[in-house]
């Protein structure tokens, strides 16, 4: 078994869970900086509704909404760390090498 991928898959598996919980939870606003910060990169694209007539929804409403989204985006991503973990460990248990794309 290489020994780089169980150190490499043992090192991102906690890395991914604990961005991912950050964002779940909101960790010392770590969220809410990134939505601000993505909106504001974002911020030279116009908002512009399909519909004339819809009203365009206010900057707060659109942010709590965003906010919402990314820490659903956030508990994926935290279960994704854990199943990271889970694989390299029944790897190293079972004596089988990790598999990789080809």
């Amino acid at each position: 078994m290489e020994t780089w991928r169980v150190v490499a898959a043992v090192v991102t598996g906690p890395a991914v869970s604990l961005l991912g919980v950050a964002l779940a939870t909101n960790f010392r606003g770590v969220t809410e900086w990134h939505i601000r910060r993505s909106m504001s990169a974002a911020g030279v694209l116009r908002r512009v509704p399909p519909w004339r007539w819809l009203p365009d929804a206010p900057h707060e409403e659109r942010l709590a909404r965003f906010i919402l989204l990314d820490r659903l985006v956030g508990i994926a991503i935290a279960a994704g760390g854990v199943m990271i973990l889970a694989t390299v460990g029944y790897s190293v248990l079972t004596g089988q090498p990790l598999d990789t794309v080809k």
